[in-house]
């Protein structure tokens, strides 16, 4: 009685489990065979390059940021040292003191609207490579395809790089 139970639960899951493979087959559209355009292999590198210029552009901003942090450290460092050699009876060197600590924190507070900023950018770029991902990602090309984009591409590029030069 057990092993006739155990064979009708394997032999049910069985036909449930081909039954939804079959949906799940039915249900998928066919894109084997397909192929993007040129029009879209145009847009999905552009993107790309965008993206990549992009990129490039915040890790400089980084890099000049990081230095402007360490120039506002080293500030702070020689802020505190002048405090500590400060004369608390000379008026005119407190109000001296106190213009350049002024002067500080708005370094600071500059450098942190920075990183605010590049912050948001960050996001927005990380948005932005997700969508390219989700348009660009899945797509195939036919090589011929790609061989005439990439030539079109090289010849932009030769015309532009000529035409920067040229007086």
């Amino acid at each position: 009685m057990v092993s006739s139970r155990v064979w009708f639960l394997v032999l049910g899951s069985l036909l449930c489990s081909g039954a939804i493979a079959a949906t799940a087959k039915a249900s998928k559209p066919a894109t084997a065979g397909t192929f993007g355009s040129r029009d879209q292999l145009r847009q999905c590198l552009d993107q790309d390059d965008a993206i990549k210029a992009r990129t490039q552009a915040l890790a400089a901003t980084a890099t000049a940021t990081s230095a402007r942090m360490s120039v506002n450290d080293d500030e702070a460092g020689k802020l505190a040292d002048m405090k500590k050699a400060l004369d608390r009876s000379d008026k005119a060197a407190i109000l001296a003191f106190n213009q350049l600590a002024v002067a500080h924190n708005a370094h600071v507070q500059e450098v942190d609207d920075d990183v605010a900023k590049a912050d948001a950018a960050n996001g927005v770029l990380t948005a932005d490579k997700i969508a390219m991902d989700q348009d660009c990602g899945s797509l195939t090309y036919r090589p011929a395809d790609v061989d005439a984009v990439n030539r079109e591409r090289r010849k932009a590029a030769a015309a532009a790089v000529a035409a920067a030069s040229a007086p």
